[in-house]
């Protein structure tokens, strides 16, 4: 059985408020923050696309059926795993102590354990911002809606929430009544203002914790472990062990292969994925299976995928002291660059020897990404015109039909209806969205590729040619 879950209860007051001892002597409460690490998970949807309404409803569809159910299911909201996490930390009696008095009230205001933040168009259509928020109501506790299309964290480029930029754009959001959820007027008017005290405590209090950026696209989803496993290694490596009293048990599950390795901290570690899955949805031209679609396991490690893809900042380490890469860029930059070439290029690393450890591939959870390749996709990786997946061969497809049978929703709480459905939806509205994906295409922003635009407009004309337009040689 499940335990219960850590209700992240949130009052404008702050008479119940609770927050754990700081990590050092030199970090103090002043700055209130209910946890030893603030975590922002980003997502983006329809930015500097707001007009495309089609397009719009289909990711809509994706981002209930995919992203949405993989954090609202996340393994760190219940209290078994939340005192699992602290066990072996200076924190293991207040955490337990805090589970004991939320389970016995109602009244505790404690930060969330991580913070969904999703940025919009400013001008998108306000029905589609209206379906938004009706489906996000479930995890209102935890997420806000801007409109911005600015963003930081995980990127080529630099700015953050540990040097301000995220934290202060939110906050202007705030001022500028561009935040759309939780509601700032309405039945949600104290949600609105509670969720805009977090974010400034989170502001605030971005020197003195350890800060996780986690990015997540709208159609993707990351393992509901994930989030659990990243913050167990953050308080293991990037806070001291003599201030965390992290105690190292003999069958941890990470590398740690020498007693020097085993105290190092590092001033900074990026985090992807390794194995994952890839989902293109059945449409009106492809379903072999009369199910949700195909889903193909990619098991083997190439580069860094984009969902889950997390930067961790040590106290002390600024955003100018990580280096930002292409995210297929950071493992041949991070991982496999000779000691020569880090000394030829002044590369100080992050603190690990060797310093490939700067990058931790994440191989627990075993399969820790989910991927949507649909007509939807701005890049258009693994999928033809017509949606029709690069690889959906007579195995694959088998493999896939067991996947659907218990396992994507157990690993990534992806009901196998939902993603059905939003299958279903996309077929149904499938040439305009694909029209939209192709105005869409080269927006600020977006992928910018010629092989996109071409397998678009072939879908459009395989549609006109079924439809008894002209025939396409």
């Amino acid at each position: 059985l499940r335990q219960p879950k850590i209700q992240q209860v949130v009052q404008s007051s702050n008479s119940n408020y609770i927050q754990l001892s700081p990590a050092n002597n030199d970090t103090s409460n002043d700055r209130p923050w209910s946890w030893p690490i603030i975590h922002t998970v980003s997502t983006r949807f329809m930015q500097n696309q707001g007009t495309l309404q089609n397009l719009a409803r289909s990711r809509l569809k994706l981002l209930e059926a995919v992203c949405l159910p993989s954090l609202q299911h996340q393994s760190i909201f219940f209290q078994n795993k939340l005192l699992e996490l602290y066990e072996n930390t200076k924190w293991k009696d207040e955490v337990s102590s805090m589970a004991q008095r939320a389970s016995n009230s109602s009244s505790l205001v404690v930060d969330p354990m991580f913070l969904w933040i999703i940025k919009v168009d400013p001008d998108i259509d306000r029905q589609i911002l209206k379906e938004l928020n009706e489906i996000l109501e479930p995890v209102k506790h935890f997420t806000l809606v801007v409109g911005s299309n600015n963003n930081f964290g995980v990127g080529v480029k630099n700015g953050g929430w540990r040097d301000g930029q995220a934290g202060q754009d939110l906050l202007d959001a705030f001022q500028d009544e561009r935040v759309y959820f939780p509601e700032l007027a309405g039945h949600d008017e104290n949600l609105g203002s509670n969720m805009h005290q977090i974010i400034r405590r989170a502001y605030e209090a971005r020197d003195d914790r350890v800060v996780l950026e986690t990015r997540l696209d709208a159609d993707d989803a990351i393992n509901v472990e994930y989030i659990t496993q990243l913050q167990r290694m953050a308080l293991k490596n990037l806070i001291d062990a003599k201030d965390s009293k992290f105690i190292r048990k003999r069958n941890d599950d990470d590398d740690d292969s020498t007693p020097e390795q085993a105290i190092q901290k590092a001033n900074w570690i990026y985090w992807c994925a390794q194995a994952h899955l890839e989902w293109n949805p059945s449409s009106p031209f492809y379903n072999p299976n009369n199910d949700a679609g195909l889903v193909t396991l990619f098991g083997r490690f190439n580069y860094c995928i984009t969902p889950g893809l997390t930067i961790g900042y040590a106290v002390g380490t600024e955003e100018k002291d990580v280096p930002h890469h292409e995210h297929t860029q950071i493992y041949p930059e991070i991982a496999l660059k000779s000691d020569r070439q880090r000394k030829k290029d002044g590369d100080v690393g992050c603190g690990f020897t060797p310093a490939s450890e700067c990058l931790w591939i994440v191989d627990n959870p075993k399969i820790s990404a989910f991927r949507s390749r649909s007509m939807t996709s701005a890049g258009m990786f693994n999928i033809e015109a017509a949606g029709v997946p690069s690889n959906g061969n007579s195995r694959n497809l088998a493999y896939s039909k067991k996947l659907w049978q218990g396992n994507i929703q157990k690993w990534f709480g992806i009901s196998s209806e939902k993603a059905k459905e939003a299958a279903e939806f996309m077929g149904s509205n499938y040439i305009n969205t694909v029209r939209d994906n192709m105005r869409g295409q080269c927006t600020h922003g977006h992928s910018c590729k010629i092989s996109s635009v071409e397998k678009l407009q072939r879908t459009i004309d395989l549609s006109e040619e079924g439809d008894g337009g002209i025939e396409i040689g």
